[in-house]
């Protein structure tokens, strides 16, 4: 029995220690995020609506940013495609 624990142990160790790396490369990815909205390029200012009412995204190592206008947009194209 005390094998088995050793095993699993290990294996939780090394299961934890990659989520951790994980989380650390995202959060430095969302710390590096764009200035701008990807679609239409208003500026985003770092107030707290703001922060509050635009989107962000990651898809593998980039980071979107979307304004709440192109979001809406964005949301409504799917909306029809998912109804076709």
């Amino acid at each position: 029995m005390k094998k088995l624990r050793k095993v699993n142990q290990k294996k939780r160790k090394k299961l934890k220690k990659e989520a951790e790396e994980t989380l650390q490369h995202q959060m430095a990815m969302l710390l590096d995020h764009p200035k701008e909205c990807c679609v239409c390029q208003a500026e985003f200012k770092r107030t707290q609506h703001t922060v509050k009412t635009w989107q962000v995204t990651t898809r593998e190592d980039r980071v979107h940013l979307t304004c709440p206008a192109c979001w809406q947009a964005i949301a409504e194209a799917m909306e029809n495609l998912n109804a076709v």
